[in-house]
């Protein structure tokens, strides 16, 4: 009987194949991650931009914006909070507008954010216990709201509550009460009332979510207690100059953005003191003395939602001017390009 010559591979073809095809992979596994990070970041814009129609629906019904925070009864120095404040945050107030009107009738404005807890009851080992369904508002702050989170962010957060990645401009300057920006603190701003116009004034911008670990490191989630007798300029100076790695000799909060609920700057707001992606700073502990700034995963800037309801990235490296400008309302400011 004739024998069929059978040949298969030789162990240099097999070597061959396997190391084109590596290369291939390490060509294309880039272009696939730019693709992807593309693909997010286009979504984390559609969410601003959602939140924008939001807020826009709300002023047509309310003929004014929400109140970026609401009252509270600290002193010269902030306090962890008091079952008398009502530190409810322009979120909270736009979900009926962001077909969320469910988890909105679920909460009781008359009473603290998170009664009968204070600073969000998010260490308490009882709310804990409950999955957060011990607080009055539990069952509305444990909603996971896609439109406030953006899909670039890392998620190292172990709060019960629904996370936030957006925040709302308070202005471009350091103070937590007096914001000249659309949504300070018991804020009342009517798109009339911008006179900077609406296409050059911000009305949320995004920030990095914390890492809840004070032994990690993250300068675009953290911020970082610098303590000290400032004026507003000094302390503006002082934060625009530290680096992230003078930054790490202070102590850090890492529960940025825990919650969508309360506003706390470090939860739902941000100001334009310092440029985007960089370094925040507050005054030990009052947050009214404070430079947080907007930040993100994607490359070289981050989401603007202006005041006309377009969405733009803005770089990282704009003009520290230009960037305060676009924080107020009614600066007059002369803008560069952004």
């Amino acid at each position: 009987m004739n024998e069929t010559d059978r040949r298969g591979f030789t162990l240099l073809e097999l070597l061959v194949t396997l190391a084109v095809i590596g290369i291939l992979v390490a060509l294309l596994l880039p272009a696939v991650q730019v693709a992807r990070e593309a693909a997010r970041r286009m979504s984390c814009a559609n969410n601003l931009s959602q939140i924008g129609v939001a807020l826009h629906n709300y002023h047509d019904v309310h003929r004014v914006l929400p109140f970026g925070c609401g009252t509270d009864y600290d002193g010269i120095v902030s306090s962890l909070g008091t079952l008398a404040d009502r530190r409810y945050s322009a979120h909270s107030q736009i979900l009926p507008q962001l077909d969320q009107a469910n988890v909105y009738q679920q909460i009781d404005f008359q009473v603290a954010p998170f009664h009968p807890y204070v600073n969000s009851g998010a260490y308490d080992p009882a709310c804990i216990a409950s999955g957060g369904l011990s607080a009055t508002n539990g069952p509305a702050a444990v909603a996971k709201i896609s439109s406030f989170v953006c899909p670039s962010d890392i998620d190292r957060l172990q709060s019960v509550w629904g996370h936030n990645n957006y925040r709302s401009c308070n202005g471009g300057g350091w103070h937590g009460r007096n914001g000249n920006g659309m949504f300070g603190q018991n804020s009342s701003v009517r798109l009339g009332d911008v006179t900077d116009g609406l296409s050059n004034t911000a009305m949320f911008s995004e920030r990095c979510k914390g890492t809840w670990d004070h032994d990690i490191f993250d300068p675009l989630a953290d911020i970082y207690d610098a303590a000290g007798i400032w004026s507003e300029e000094t302390f503006r100076d002082h934060c625009l100059s530290l680096a992230p790695q003078q930054a790490a000799a202070y102590h850090q909060n890492v529960d940025s953005g825990q919650n969508w609920l309360e506003a706390n700057f470090n939860w739902t707001r941000y100001n334009h003191l310092a440029p985007p992606n960089h370094v925040s700073c507050k005054n030990g502990f009052t947050w009214d003395g404070v430079g947080m700034a907007a930040s993100s995963r994607h490359a070289g800037g981050v989401n603007v939602l202006f005041g006309d309801g377009r969405v733009q990235l803005v770089s990282e490296y704009v003009d520290p001017a230009t960037w305060r400008g676009l924080g107020t309302i009614r600066g007059s400011e002369t803008l560069n390009d952004y």
